[in-house]
This record gives C-alpha cells, structure tokens and sequence, in this order.
C-alpha cells in the first residue's frame, strides 16, 4: 500500500526509513494536514520510495517534499517457533544488559514493543552473548484494517 505524504527535504531519499509517531499539535491545523499526516498511520515504520519534486512550507519542519511511502520491511530479532513466514506475531522488545552487534534487532526503534508484525522471511540465527535461542526475522507492520 503505496501512500503520499509530506517529509522533511533532509530525509527526503529512497529508502530512508522512519517510524510515525502520530502527528504534532501543529499539524492539527495545517492546510497541508489531509496530505501529509492523515495518510499515515500511528505506530507504523515507512519507507520512502519515490520523491517528487513539489516542495512546500511547513510551520514545524521547515521545507518539505512530497514523497511516495510503504509499510517498511524491518529486521528484528524473533522467537524461532514464531518466526514463521507469513505469520502475524506480537514484537516484544527484548530486556538485555549485554551490549552486541544485535541489540537493535533485539530492541528495533523502528517497531513499538507490542507491535503485530508479519513475517516477511526468515534469516539466520542470531549469536546471542547471554544464550537466548533468536533468529534474524523481516518483517512489516500489519495493518490488519489497511
């Protein structure tokens, strides 16, 4: 599901990914509110994948581009019983004191701790330093009324 909507000229490039935290009390107003964040929805990580070159002016970002976002494809460290593709799951952000390379996948800021998630594939098994059984899982936001 390919939307339009409004991002800062700063990020404005294919493949820059970003999670929308619902709109700011400035948008609540803005003539360009039907365009930019009432196409998104709270809690789900995009990607832009085209950029137009329509530029306007926002009260709160400065100038923004039109862009052409999707639901982003993000990896995250899963469970392998429920690290099923095409399974819909709940992302828990994992709770570890021992810095790796995984953490982000353990605890991805581009997926909300409680999250439903569909498992897009299945990677490999993640080297865990404190001996959790995980494996490396792409997944995307279920929009499951989208």
């Amino acid at each position: 599901m390919i939307v339009k909507t409004l991002v800062s000229k700063y990020v404005a490039k294919e493949g820059y990914k970003f999670l929308f935290s619902g709109p700011m009390t400035e948008c609540l107003s803005c003539r360009f509110k039907y365009a930019c964040v009432d196409n998104l929805r709270e809690g789900i990580a995009y990607e832009v994948v085209k950029v137009y070159r329509v530029v306007n002016r926002c009260p709160v970002l400065g100038e923004v581009v039109t862009v052409d976002v999707k639901p982003a494809e993000v990896d995250i460290a899963l469970d392998p019983k429920a690290a099923i593709e095409g399974a819909v799951v709940t992302y828990t952000h994992r709770s570890c004191s021992t810095p790796c390379r995984y953490s982000e996948l353990c605890r991805n800021p581009l997926v909300r701790s409680g999250t439903k998630v569909k498992v897009v594939s299945v990677g490999d098994r993640v080297t865990c330093r404190v001996s959790k059984n995980l494996v490396r899982a792409t997944v995307t936001m279920w929009l499951s009324s989208a």
